[in-house]
């Protein structure tokens, strides 16, 4: 289970862990961020004014309205801390899963395995 405080090297596991998850920019709008979570936007903004999800005030001045805006590594921190495993876990049920195909599945799944390798090579590490 994660624990509620989490080290740099942490978060860098988990931003690989749930980078396919995330839209690709740093501020995220409360929509965007419900469609991660899988709640409301207005959750989203009651986690940012309790301070559970950190958030930013765009346009804040009293005659504009009010926008949040919170940050890629914020929600990353957020589900972190919130999860009840580590990504070495997920990496330990995959290997379980792996190991009870056939070996016919197993040549696929190393060649599957093998071209995405050098797909992220050759795009510095992102697909």
């Amino acid at each position: 289970m994660a624990s509620t405080t989490t080290t740099p090297t942490e978060l860098v596991t988990w931003r690989d862990h749930l980078a396919f998850l995330l839209p690709n920019k740093e501020l995220l709008r409360p929509d965007e961020v419900a469609r991660v979570m899988g709640c409301d936007s207005r959750t989203v903004l009651r986690l940012c004014d309790d301070a559970r999800l950190f958030g930013h005030n765009i346009n804040a001045a009293s005659e504009q309205r009010q926008q949040i805006r919170c940050r890629r590594d914020s929600l990353i921190l957020f589900l972190a801390r919130r999860a009840n495993y580590t990504p070495a876990d997920v990496q330990e049920r995959i290997v379980e899963v792996i190991s009870h195909q056939p070996p016919s599945t197993l040549v696929v799944l190393k060649q599957a395995i093998g071209e995405l390798i050098q797909k992220r090579q050759n795009c510095g590490g992102k697909l």
